[in-house]
């Protein structure tokens, strides 16, 4: 009798303790959604490229099928999220959740990918435990999850792709072999067109993993071409994009084949180290500030982490060392070789972090691989400490996640946050736009930063063209083939406060509550405007003036 009890125990325990804790992260993962974290201004931007998408099949330039979008200021977004979300928004209409609703399950599908990898490979499934507790309890995965940020897709579809190159490696038929190592290609190729970092970190895993594929004979020469072609081809109008940005300097749009491709009127050197004086010292300077955030858990960027939880919990660290480098005998085969893989998926990006400035999105390429590596060493430390009880060692890390998530993220108990409350809200800017379509027909709204902020209305606003958004800015006229930047001083019935002394009666202004001693100053001593109304806007304290 006892001896069947242990043994139904260590056959169905872990699977039902995985479940488990996957339930509790998806049910996180997904519970509020639509409110937490409020609107940031790269996610705003591009909602409006996908509701103008949606409504007119063009970008907000009027670019039919664009390889990339131009964005507002000509800084770029990357396109395979809207290739993902655009049929859902049409199908549904748009809401923050929709929006959001595809980053959320792409994570949760990666991360149940990753463990079902580990679970059905691994003769100790308690080795799948330990991996799940490690990446459900990874600060980084659940705040990138809930918000798009274009960037955080493609550390999805690298890791997809290298467990679909894994499932490949360990099945003995050639159909399924090669139908899992064509997703892989497929999956590693559409990772370059979500971020410019992947251009760089691409070509090092590539040809990481083709050697190692070689060397270690989990592939034929045969296969791996097959592989690395499907990947170049599937890349090359992205290629083609980033020749005539980067290295012809395009000025104008173009096309290749039926894709349009935008120039870029930013471009993202500033997330690059200075290469002017020493470049060694450059490198170690940047290097050692991004293991400055890790170990301090934060990159000092409000939307990406809060201190001191990190991208990775920091005294979890210890047990990524452990994962990293721990006896290569404690696992079978396929483990030690899927660890590998890993490990050559973190290694590869070590000439981003050389000269790509470090915050968390900026590396994100390293945070899956850190936290499955964190896993094996959660396990590899039960197996040398094997006198305390599992249950109380995996327990750690998920009480620590409950306090981030219920103090730090969600702010329960009215416990504000800069993730519930100091970005933008669709209904706050509903309920001004309201005002203003019933009440103020024919009055201008003065706000500040009008150039970050008039994408919000927008998104409140009846959806518009191209040529309609090109009417109600700045600019009459588009120059032939270029982008229109952001509005900087009207847009609709919005108008930057800077340029209050244009203001007409009947007007309005609208002023942060804790700013007034700074923008509404002039407001309170000028007779001219009177005070109308309190409201709020992202999240913050306005009040609304009127001229008379």
């Amino acid at each position: 009798m006892g001896k069947n009890y242990s043994q139904f125990i260590r056959k169905h325990v872990p699977m039902l303790l995985i479940l488990i804790l996957l339930v509790i992260f998806g049910f996180f993962l997904v519970f509020n959604l639509g409110k937490i974290p409020g609107l940031y201004i790269d996610e705003t931007n591009y909602m409006n490229e996908v509701v103008s998408k949606v409504n007119y099949g063009t970008d907000i330039h009027g670019l039919s099928h664009p390889i990339y979008f131009a964005s507002v200021w000509g800084q770029g977004q990357s396109i395979l999220y809207s290739w993902i979300v655009i049929p859902i928004i049409k199908l549904f209409g748009f809401s923050v959740f929709l929006f959001r609703i595809p980053m959320a399950v792409l994570s949760f599908l990666t991360i149940l990918g990753i463990i079902l990898a580990i679970y059905f490979s691994s003769k100790d499934k308690f080795l799948a435990v330990c991996t799940t507790v490690s990446l459900v309890t990874t600060p980084w995965l659940f705040i990138s999850s809930r918000w798009v940020l274009d960037a955080n897709i493609s550390p999805i579809f690298v890791m997809l792709g290298l467990v679909s190159l894994y499932g490949a490696m360990i099945y003995s038929s050639n159909r399924v072999r090669y139908v899992l190592l064509v997703v892989s290609s497929v999956l590693l190729a559409l990772s370059a067109y979500v971020y410019i970092a992947a251009w760089i970190y691409l070509p090092f895993l590539i040809v990481a993993i083709f050697i190692l594929s070689i060397v270690k004979k989990w592939f034929s020469i045969k296969e791996m071409l097959v592989w690395i072609f499907i990947i170049f081809l599937i890349a090359l109008p992205l290629i083609v994009f980033a020749f005539r940005v980067n290295i012809q300097h395009i000025d104008k749009f173009s096309k290749f084949l039926f894709f349009d491709l935008p120039y870029l009127k930013s471009n993202r050197v500033s997330s690059l180290i200075s290469f002017k004086g020493s470049i060694l010292s450059s490198i170690k300077i940047n290097v050692a500030e991004g293991v400055r955030q890790v170990i301090f858990g934060t990159d000092n960027l409000p939307q990406n982490s809060v201190a001191p939880y990190g991208a990775i919990f920091p005294f979890m660290i210890i047990f990524t060392f452990i994962g990293m480098f721990g006896k290569k005998s404690l696992f079978n085969e396929n483990i030690a070789n899927l660890r590998l893989i890993i490990l050559v998926s973190l290694f590869s990006f070590l000439p981003g972090m050389m000269v790509i400035k470090p915050n968390y999105n900026h590396w994100n390429f390293i945070w899956f691989p850190l936290a499955i590596l964190t896993g094996y060493g959660i396990y590899l430390s039960f197996q040398m400490i094997n006198k305390i009880s599992w249950s109380v060692f995996l327990a750690v890390p998920v009480i620590v996640f409950w306090f981030f998530v219920f103090n730090s993220y969600f702010g329960f108990n009215n416990q504000e946050n800069s993730f519930n409350n100091s970005k933008g809200s669709i209904a706050e800017t509903q309920v001004i736009n309201d005002e203003m379509s019933k009440n103020y027909k024919h009055s201008k709204l003065y706000i500040e930063s009008l150039p970050e902020t008039f994408n919000i209305f927008r998104l409140v606003q009846n959806p518009i063209s191209d040529s309609k958004y090109l009417s109600m800015q700045d600019k009459a006229t588009r120059v032939s083939g270029g982008i229109v930047p952001a509005p900087s001083s009207s847009y609709g019935y919005l108008r930057d406060v800077t340029n209050i002394s244009k203001a007409s009666d009947g007007d309005l202004a609208m002023i942060y509550e804790d700013d007034l001693n700074n923008q509404g100053a002039f407001l309170s001593k000028n007779h001219d405007w009177h005070f109308v109304a309190d409201s709020y806007f992202n999240h913050r304290k306005v009040k609304i003036f009127q001229k008379e």
